[in-house]
C-alpha cells in the first residue's frame, strides 16, 4: 500500500467519523437530518474523490497541486465538522 492510498483512505474514514459524530449530536434526527448529512458528506468527499481519480489516470511523476488542495479542502472541512460537533455537544451537555 503506497503513501497516497494511506493518506485518501485516512481522510475518507475521518471525514465518516465527522459527520457520524455530527449526525449523533443532533437531538432531532429526522429523515430530513439524515438526508442533508448523507448531501454533505457525498458533497465534501467528491473534490479529493475526483482528484485521485484523475491523479491514478496520470503517467507523469511530478507534484499534482489540485490534489494537495483537495487533500487540504478536506481536511479543513473535517476539522470544522468534528469542531462543530464538539461545539453543539457541549451546548447540549450543558442544557441538561
Amino acid at each position: 500500500m503506497d503513501r497516497l492510498t494511506l493518506q485518501a483512505s485516512l481522510s475518507f474514514v475521518l471525514l465518516i467519523a465527522a459527520y457520524l459524530c455530527l449526525y449523533y449530536v443532533i437531538g432531532k434526527r429526522t429523515r430530513f437530518s439524515r438526508y442533508s448529512i448523507t448531501v454533505l458528506f457525498v458533497a465534501s468527499g467528491t473534490p479529493l474523490a475526483i482528484m485521485l481519480a484523475l491523479d491514478s489516470q496520470r503517467e507523469q511523476m511530478d507534484a499534482n497541486i489540485g490534489l494537495g488542495m483537495s487533500f487540504l479542502l478536506t481536511w479543513a472541512i473535517t476539522g470544522l465538522i468534528f469542531l462543530l460537533s464538539l461545539i453543539l455537544g457541549f451546548i447540549r451537555l450543558k442544557r441538561r
